[in-house]
């Protein structure tokens, strides 16, 4: 490890050592999207559907560590519009929640190392395209594990999913969120996934 690598990771760890038991918590808002067009159209099963909710419920204890509570409601008849790429209509997104669209499996172009997951978030438009304002989280349950819902929500609340960093910044992105999950989960709160405090999708309590 380089000296530099020891120097981000010592601020790393000292930024998720700060205090959150005196603060207020913070309520995040997550738009459900059950996928309209999985199974040839019949939707997700009973089976799948139980598979997120302990996938959430996983989520929501383990953030209520760091004083971050959630705001779930669902979002009826959505799915994904294959145009050479995979892209949700606008019509069944909003700016104000956390979008997070539930599927069997994600295809190649979201999710081309089979975590199950990918967490996207505003781009500025662009000579190539109009840009796109939300924030969005797919979750492929065939090959997602039991820490990636919590893992994708950890890029938004870090601020991560604001900036494009290369293969190098996205590596180091996950370490750091991983060994921040870890920690939460044994009682730690961690005061860096509270930089979401301001964020569109999120309000004080």
């Amino acid at each position: 490890m380089t000296r530099r690598d020891l120097l981000a990771a010592g601020l790393a760890a000292g930024i998720a050592r700060g205090d959150t038991a005196s603060e207020r918590t913070i309520v995040v808002s997550v738009q459900v999207m059950f996928d309209r067009g999985a199974h040839s159209g019949q939707g997700l099963g009973a089976r799948e559907i139980a598979a997120f909710n302990a996938l959430q419920e996983k989520a929501r204890r383990d953030y209520a560590i760091s004083g971050i509570h959630f705001d779930v409601h669902a979002e009826e008849g959505a799915y994904l519009r294959q145009q050479g790429y995979s892209e949700i209509p606008d019509k069944f997104l909003t700016k104000s929640s956390i979008n997070l669209f539930v599927t069997e499996t994600l295809g190649y172009d979201i999710d081309k190392d089979r975590t199950g997951g990918c967490s996207i978030g505003p781009r500025a438009p662009s000579r190539r395209s109009g840009g796109d304002p939300f924030y969005e989280i797919f979750l492929g349950l065939r090959d997602a594990h039991d820490t990636t819902l919590e893992h994708e929500y950890a890029h938004h609340f870090t601020l991560d999913t604001l900036h494009r960093p290369g293969a190098a910044g996205n590596l180091w992105a996950d370490l750091r969120n991983d060994y921040w999950l870890w920690r939460q989960r044994h009682g730690t709160p961690i005061a860096a996934f509270r930089a979401c405090a301001h964020a569109p999708w999120a309000r004080l309590a």
